[in-house]
């Protein structure tokens, strides 16, 4: 089978919409409609909601009328409606609700762009793929490309801050269109339902576990702060122009996609926990300086090797949780380890906002806003420095793991003779 070129490139586009809007959150939310810290925060967490909520929706009725194209393209359509919609609506709590229902579509597209890679690569026949995880690892590589890619566009914003959502709605329309022209659905394959109670008795057996959701939950909580009040305090305090935002914020996100598969790589030499805690150390060091200067130069290095710890145990974090899953279990710790993240994201900038606001009464202003970065970077390290204390145990519960799944695959392998 062909590598699916179409595919992989639609993914890589249904992300660039998301990220371009990004840098003109401030023009579009609290300049034209007037809002407030807190509405931005909202503005950036609600469709996470709506993506928290309607995740499984998706996944169940694509799964049972046994299609993913046309569904891929009706929300394609729908998302563009919305994006559109957005630019003229005048009501802040219409806006926000439109923003919600434009969460929950998206979240359609890229859970069954996702489903389509997976499909490809549980496909018995399909031999050049089937069970060996390249092609999803290129297919989540591609995904966090698009919005590392997605960031600098926001400079399309410059002038005239509603530029990126008309752009942003047509490539959702040339997404939707390709997708009914080109992309074919293959071998769609079921995978079994989550259930909550599989994951407490997981977890309950194997405590350990809960440290990988805790990482993956405090990497896209402070995610959550920077797209939100890290993205305002550029806009704001430092002056930056949306172009200028975009690269910045460009900085993260594209060390992160590009360190993704070297990591996964190194990890076969170096083991996985190391990265974990190595990369999350950098990241939030890193993160926490890059709130305390107003020079360029240093905000640059700061952000670009804040994208590097993230490169560094991003992959490394899911890996974990992947390999210390109870054999049978690994399809539902990855959800839950997922909606974790989710979760994580959504808290983050309601909680940075409200923190924000806590530390402007008690503190000096001057001092506000780097004591909410470095409370944010020193939670990664936080989060480290007891995990450290655990690193033997987790590392034989790895094992035990492994051990368990290589006896399945020995007995399945007996019984076939």
């Amino acid at each position: 089978m062909s590598f699916p070129y179409t595919l992989i490139t639609l993914v890589f586009l249904s992300m660039v919409p998301v990220t371009m809007i990004v840098p003109v959150v401030k023009d579009v939310v609290k300049d034209r409609l007037l809002g407030t810290n807190l509405d931005v925060a909202f503005f950036t967490s609600i469709p996470m909601l709506g993506s928290f909520l309607f995740a499984p929706i998706a996944g169940i009725i694509s799964d049972r009328f046994q299609n993913r194209k046309y569904f891929i393209a009706a929300f394609c359509f729908l998302d563009a409606f919305l994006f559109y919609l957005l630019t003229l609506v005048q009501d802040m709590n219409l806006f926000l609700l439109i923003r919600f229902l434009e969460g929950a579509s998206h979240i359609f597209i890229i859970g069954l762009l996702l489903s389509s890679a997976a499909d490809r690569e549980n496909d018995p026949s399909n031999k050049r793929y089937y069970g060996k995880g390249v092609l999803m690892g290129i297919t989540g590589m591609f995904l966090s490309l698009g919005g590392a890619f997605g960031m600098p566009l926001g400079v399309l914003g410059r002038k005239n801050p509603l530029l990126p959502f008309y752009v942003g709605s047509g490539i959702l329309v040339f997404i939707g269109l390709v997708t009914l022209i080109k992309l074919k659905d293959i071998g769609i394959h079921t995978h079994k339902k989550f259930h909550w109670q599989h994951l407490k008795k997981a977890a309950f057996e194997n405590p350990y576990i809960l440290i990988p959701f805790l990482f993956n939950f405090i990497d896209r909580f402070t995610v959550g702060f920077i797209i939100s009040s890290f993205n305002i305090h550029l806009r704001e305090t430092l002056g930056f122009h949306p172009g200028t935002l975009g690269l910045f914020l460009g900085l993260v996100l594209f060390p992160m996609s590009l360190l993704s598969y070297p990591s996964a790589v190194l990890s076969r030499k170096t083991g996985i926990l190391p990265l974990v805690l190595l990369g999350s150390t950098m990241y939030g060091i890193f993160l926490g300086l890059a709130g305390t200067t107003s020079e360029f130069a240093y905000l640059f290095i700061y952000l670009l090797l804040c994208g590097v710890g993230a490169g560094v145990m991003f992959v490394p974090s899911m890996m974990l949780a992947s390999k210390m899953s109870k054999p049978g279990l690994t399809a539902t710790t990855m959800s839950a380890f997922t909606g974790v993240g989710s979760l994580g994201f959504m808290l983050g900038p309601i909680v940075s906002f409200n923190l924000q606001e806590f530390y402007l009464v008690h503190l000096p202003k001057e001092y506000a806003f780097p004591s909410l970065s470095f409370t944010f970077g020193f939670l990664e390290i936080l989060l480290v420095l007891i995990t450290i204390p655990f690193f033997k145990k987790i590392l034989t519960k790895i094992n035990t793991a492994e051990k368990e799944r290589d006896e399945i695959s020995l007995a399945n392998s007996s019984a076939l003779f």
